[in-house]
């Protein structure tokens, strides 16, 4: 008997096995609730005194890096989210004043959309360059 429970779980095991391995070419699995990995390039040009907003959808705990110029000139940036649940409470990932580029990681504090907001106070016209990847949903420029 215990030779038969045995074999019986040496073969669910590699019966297991088998169906978790992807065949080749598959596309991989995310898990429920999670996002899949991606990456976007976006640029936005702003003249002198104007100000743009671009968002990727997180998850609580995702990650996405990010690395964005200011082409033409500096701007002020901030680094934000919004809850879904409570689109005028904000948190601040980083602020900054008279920059030219940045990167990093944001890791969303909870569901809702982060992302960077950018104001040229400058005279001259200026394109920033956005680069993202991570695991986010979409990417939008809200403003």
């Amino acid at each position: 008997m215990i030779k038969i429970a045995s074999l019986l779980t040496a073969a669910f095991v590699a019966v297991s096995a088998s169906a978790l391995a992807q065949s080749p070419g598959a596309e991989p699995t995310t898990p429920a609730g999670a996002a899949a990995a991606r990456s976007d390039e976006t640029s936005v040009t702003l003249k002198p005194g104007e100000g743009a907003e671009v968002k990727v959808e997180m998850k609580k705990g995702a990650k996405t890096s990010f690395a964005w110029t200011a082409e033409g000139g500096v701007v002020n940036f901030d680094t934000h989210g919004e809850p879904f649940d409570a689109p005028d409470k904000t948190h601040s990932y980083e602020k900054g004043r008279g920059v030219s580029s940045d990167e990093g990681e944001i890791t969303a504090a909870f569901d809702g959309r982060h992302g960077w907001f950018w104001r040229n106070r400058s005279r001259e016209t200026v394109t920033i360059k956005l680069r993202a990847t991570g695991e986010y949903t979409s990417m939008k420029r809200v403003m």
